[in-house]
C-alpha cells in the first residue's frame, strides 16, 4: 500500500511505505502487528527505521508529548514500532517468542500518555 501525499515530515521521505501498516495507536496493536507480520517485512522495516532514527529522535525532541504536529506523530509512532521490530530481530529472530501462545491474552490496559495509554 502507498500513502497519496506525505504524511511524514520533510526528509523522512523514504519511511512513507512503513506507515499504512506500522503508525498504530496502541502498544498492543504494536505487538499484533509485529506478532503477525512475516519476518522478512518486520526486518526490512527495522533496516529503515533504525538508519533514520537518530535523525526521527531528533526531530521529535522538538515537541512535547500531546503537542506534535499530525506528521511529527506518525514518525513517533514509528520509533514506537521500531522497538517492536527490534524485539523480533535483536531477540527472538521470528515476529513472536519461540513457543509462546498467540493470540495473547495479556493487553496492556495503561501506558505513557498519549501514545498507547491514558492518563
Amino acid at each position: 500500500m502507498t500513502v497519496a501525499s506525505p504524511s511524514l515530515p520533510p526528509g523522512f521521505e523514504e519511511l512513507e511505505a512503513f506507515v499504512p501498516y506500522w503508525v498504530l495507536d496502541s502498544n498492543d496493536q504494536r505487538r499484533a502487528a509485529r506478532s503477525t507480520a512475516a519476518m522478512d517485512d518486520i526486518q526490512r522495516f527495522y533496516d529503515a527505521i533504525v538508519a533514520r532514527a537518530e535523525q526521527a529522535i531528533v526531530h521529535c525532541e522538538q515537541f512535547k508529548l500531546g503537542q506534535m504536529p499530525p506528521a511529527s506523530e506518525r514518525l513517533f509512532k514509528l520509533l514506537l514500532a521500531m522497538n517492536h521490530a527490534a524485539i523480533a530481530v535483536e531477540m527472538h529472530g521470528a515476529p513472536r517468542a519461540h513457543e509462546s501462545t498467540w493470540p495473547s491474552a495479556v493487553r496492556i490496559t495503561q501506558g505513557p500518555w498519549p501514545h498507547g495509554g491514558r492518563i
